[in-house]
């Protein structure tokens, strides 16, 4: 999640100096290249990324999804060299429901500002499948049920 917010950190730093090289990145459909090799293609109202879009890093990562006034809003799907996250956003966020898959396993459930909130389900690289409601990235409750492969908990 650091890598997330750096990344997108990185990204509203770097719209100062930037340099439009196709299209209209006004009020149209435009490409915009940024002095770090960060690419933006989509839609522009009033100078901002408004509508649908694409970011590429220049270390790999892409965004690929909806804009509200420069920012991740709406369906989107974000791909880093850590995770990847298809879903809602929320002011740059994972926010609504969505599926991480990451290093420590996949989550598929609700989100809140980035971080696993409300119900959901968590495959662990085990195999093991936790259900649980989720506040701020960690299950809530007590074990009620625990099986071969499946973890149940309950506040």
């Amino acid at each position: 999640m650091k890598n997330l917010l750096f990344t997108i950190t990185f990204f509203l730093v770097s719209v100062l100096s930037a340099q439009c090289v196709s299209g209209n990145c006004d009020n149209g459909y435009g490409v915009k290249k940024y002095k770090d090799g960060t690419m933006y293609v989509g839609e522009w109202w009033n100078g901002e990324a408004s509508g649908q879009g694409t970011v590429i890093w220049p270390d790999g990562s892409i965004y690929v999804g909806e804009f509200i006034k420069g920012l991740y809003n709406g369906e989107g799907t974000l791909l880093t060299e850590i995770n990847f996250y298809v879903g809602e956003f929320h002011k740059n966020l994972p926010d609504g429901s969505g599926s991480m898959f990451m290093n420590e396993g996949v989550y598929v459930g609700e989100f809140k500002e980035g971080k696993m909130s409300g119900k959901g389900f968590f495959q662990h690289r085990d195999g093991t499948i936790e259900e649980s409601l989720w506040k701020e990235g960690k299950p809530v409750g007590n074990v009620f049920i625990k099986r071969e492969n499946y973890i149940l908990r309950k506040e």
